[in-house]
């Protein structure tokens, strides 16, 4: 017993230590099937954003299309960060296909309490994950 209560013990101080480490110095890039320049500057969704972001736009290693990489510029709390992934998803969304892909909305089912959890995914999905 006492050898799981000193395991418990370690894996919550890895865990504050995660917590504590910042997000906002983090580069968040996602890989666009397109050109640099059909890009441009700045794409739509991050310029739209209320708060400032440093944008960085290259080709992807081995000619694979584009790397835009977008970091937040001001200290930041983990709201903006989600903002951010989801104006990436978004912006490679409007450069791939010409529009912003959702789930389809109303669902094809009725809400119940055990369809809560996947509703609720449903709906911040596109903030966390992977990009």
């Amino acid at each position: 017993m006492a050898v799981a209560v000193g395991a418990g013990a370690v894996t919550g101080v890895v865990v504050a230590r995660r917590r504590r480490r910042p997000e906002t110095d983090r580069w968040h890039s996602v890989t666009i099937n397109c050109s640099p320049e059909q890009l441009g500057p700045k794409p739509r969704p991050l310029d739209e954003l209320a708060f400032p972001v440093e944008v960085r736009i290259r080709p992807a290693p081995g000619d694979r299309g584009t790397e835009l990489s977008v970091r937040v510029a001001s200290d930041a709390g983990r709201q903006r960060v989600r903002d951010v992934r989801k104006a990436l998803r978004a912006a490679r969304s409007l450069a791939e296909v010409g529009e912003v892909l959702l789930p389809d909305t109303p669902p094809t089912t009725r809400p119940t309490i055990t369809g809560a959890p996947l509703a609720y995914a449903t709906r911040h999905g596109r903030e966390e994950g992977r990009l």
